[in-house]
């Protein structure tokens, strides 16, 4: 019984002496690391503005709900829904209650926030 007791420490201690020195290796690699040297930043491009005829595709953001409410021309949703990767080409751009929304057929509007220029 006594026996069993030291083995079991001396293991123990061995295997906690082994995890320090690998821990301490590790940092000693991830200090001496040379980082390579970056370029310059570039400039991420600017949502461009969409006009009637220009070719557009749906985008969701809410990965769980895959679609898009559908708007009417007074920018009021409706019951309507589209779905993501939709394409459309945009039949006409107006400004209303300070939404932008972007008709896609004769009753259905969408949020410009919703789609981007294909």
């Amino acid at each position: 019984m006594l026996e069993s007791r030291k083995v079991l420490k001396v293991v123990s201690s061995l295997v906690i002496g082994l995890s320090l020195v690998g821990i301490c290796t590790c940092g000693v690699q991830a200090t001496s690391f040379n980082a390579s040297k970056l370029g310059t930043a570039e400039v991420a491009p600017t949502r461009p503005s969409i006009k009637k005829g220009d070719k557009l595709f749906v985008v969701v953001k809410d990965t769980k709900n895959q679609k898009v409410a559908v708007y009417n021309k007074n920018a009021k949703k409706t019951g309507k829904k589209v779905a993501m990767g939709s394409t459309y080409t945009a039949k006409a751009v107006k400004k209303v209650n300070k939404k932008k929304i972007i008709r896609i057929s004769k009753k259905q509007w969408l949020n410009s926030k919703d789609v981007v220029k294909n």
